[in-house]
C-alpha cells in the first residue's frame, strides 16, 4: 500500500484544519510536531525548528491542546496554571497575572479554586484550553478541543481560536465537527489512512467536491414514491422528504426539470449548497470504519515515515 508524503507550511496567522475518519492519522500527525513521536524518517519544522534535533526550542514556541485533557484530579485549576506558567518560565508574579487573564478569557472564576475532580468535563476542556496558553505560544495545536462541550461554550471557544488567529498566532485544528472546522480553517486537508486526499479552502472545497443537492417535501404519499421512483439511486428517502443528489455538471437543471414533469411544484422542493461533510464523505467514503481501518498501525507506521512538512522560510509553522 502506497501512502502519499505529507508535505505542507503553515503561514503565520492561518487556522489550519485537518480531517478524516478515525485511524486517519491526525492525532499521529499532532503528536509527531508537538515532540511527543519521533518520525523514523522525513523532517518537520515547527517555527523553523527541528521537531527532533531542537525539540526544547519547539516546545518552547508551542502550546497544545489533546484529545485526553491530562489533569491532575487532586490540584485545583489556579494551581494548575501556577505549575504551568512556572514551567514556562515565568515568575510567580507573571504566571499568577497570566493565570488571572486567562480565568477570566475563557470564565473560569471561581471553578479555579475547586479541586478538578468536582469540576465538569466543560470546565476541564477549558482549563486544559488555558493551560496550553499560559506561555503565550506561537503555535497552538488543538486535537479534537470541542469533544464534549455543549453548544455555548463550543462556540465560545471558536471566539477564543479566531482571536488567537487574529492576533498573529498560528492553529493546528483536528476535529470530527465538520461545522467547526468550516467556520475556524483557513484551510483544510482531508487525510485518509495516513495521506492527505486533499487539500484547500474550505470554500473551493465544496465547491469542487461537494455538489449540490435538491430537498423535495412531497405533498402526499403517492408524490413521495413518484419521486423515489423516478429517480432511482440518486434519491434518499429521509424524515423531512427525499434528497436528490445533483452533485454532477449539469445535473441540477435536469433534476429540477424532471421534478416538473412530475407534477412536483416548485413550492415543494429547494436548492440545497453543499456542506464540508458532503466533501468529506465524497472523499473518504460513506460506510463506516471497521475496527481494523481504524486501528492499522501499519498506515500510522507509514504516516511516520513518509513525514515531510512545514519547512521554515520564515513562517511560524
Amino acid at each position: 500500500m502506497t501512502y502519499r508524503t505529507l508535505t505542507f507550511d503553515i503561514p503565520r496567522g492561518e487556522t489550519f484544519g485537518c480531517l478524516g475518519r478515525n485511524g486517519a492519522g491526525k492525532t499521529t500527525l499532532i503528536n509527531l510536531l508537538t515532540t511527543l513521536e519521533t518520525p523514523t524518517s522525513g523532517s518537520a519544522q515547527v517555527c523553523g525548528h527541528d521537531v527532533v534535533r531542537e525539540r526544547t526550542s519547539v516546545r518552547a514556541r508551542i502550546g497544545a491542546s489533546l484529545q485526553q485533557v491530562a489533569l491532575d484530579e487532586l490540584m485545583t485549576g489556579r494551581e494548575h496554571l501556577a505549575f504551568i506558567g512556572r514551567l514556562a518560565g515565568l515568575s510567580t508574579s507573571g504566571a499568577t497575572a497570566r493565570a488571572e487573564e486567562l480565568i477570566d478569557l475563557f470564565g473560569l472564576g471561581s471553578a479555579m479554586d475547586k479541586v478538578v475532580a468536582v469540576c465538569s468535563g466543560g470546565t476541564r476542556r477549558r482549563l486544559d484550553l488555558a493551560l496550553a496558553l499560559m506561555r503565550d505560544p506561537d503555535v497552538l495545536f488543538l486535537d479534537e478541543p470541542t469533544t464534549g462541550l455543549d453548544p455555548q461554550s463550543r462556540r465560545a471557544l471558536w471566539g477564543w481560536v479566531r482571536a488567537f488567529a487574529v492576533n498573529g498566532g498560528t492553529v493546528l485544528l483536528t476535529t470530527q465537527y465538520l461545522e467547526e472546522a468550516d467556520v475556524l480553517a483557513d484551510r483544510i486537508a482531508v487525510m485518509d489512512r495516513g495521506r492527505v486526499a486533499v487539500l484547500d479552502t474550505p470554500r473551493r472545497l465544496k465547491a469542487r467536491y461537494g455538489g449540490k443537492r435538491v430537498q423535495v417535501r412531497p405533498t402526499d404519499g403517492d408524490e413521495h414514491l413518484r419521486v423515489l421512483a423516478e429517480f432511482g439511486p440518486s434519491a434518499t428517502a429521509g424524515p423531512d422528504g427525499v434528497t436528490l443528489d445533483a452533485a454532477a455538471p449539469g445535473l441540477l437543471l435536469k433534476t429540477i426539470d424532471r421534478l416538473a414533469c412530475l407534477g412536483v411544484p416548485e413550492t415543494a422542493y429547494s436548492i440545497e449548497e453543499p456542506t464540508l461533510e458532503d466533501v468529506f464523505v465524497r472523499l473518504t467514503g460513506s460506510a463506516p470504519a471497521t475496527d481494523g481501518e481504524a486501528q492499522t498501525a501499519a498506515g500510522l507506521a507509514a504516516l511516520g515515515r513518509s513525514l515531510a512538512t512545514t519547512r521554515g522560510k520564515g513562517n511560524r509553522t
